[in-house]
């Protein structure tokens, strides 16, 4: 299943947090959140997405 249209939001606000594109920001740091390589959004499941989602919040805390 591919992401839902509120992850999506989140990965525009993290990869701006960035200051990268959406699609460089996942092949740059989808190793060190999911442990897997993925090279643009579109590659990335909603259980990928909502594991990277949570550890990117609980980094933040």
């Amino acid at each position: 299943m591919k992401l839902n249209r509120i992850q999506i939001m989140i990965f525009n606000k993290l990869s701006k947090e960035k200051n990268l594109d959406v699609d460089d920001y996942i092949k740059q740091y989808s190793m060190e959140f999911i442990c897997l390589q993925r090279d643009s959004l579109g590659e990335l499941s909603e259980k990928e997405g909502d594991n990277w989602i949570h550890r990117a919040y609980l980094l933040s805390m």
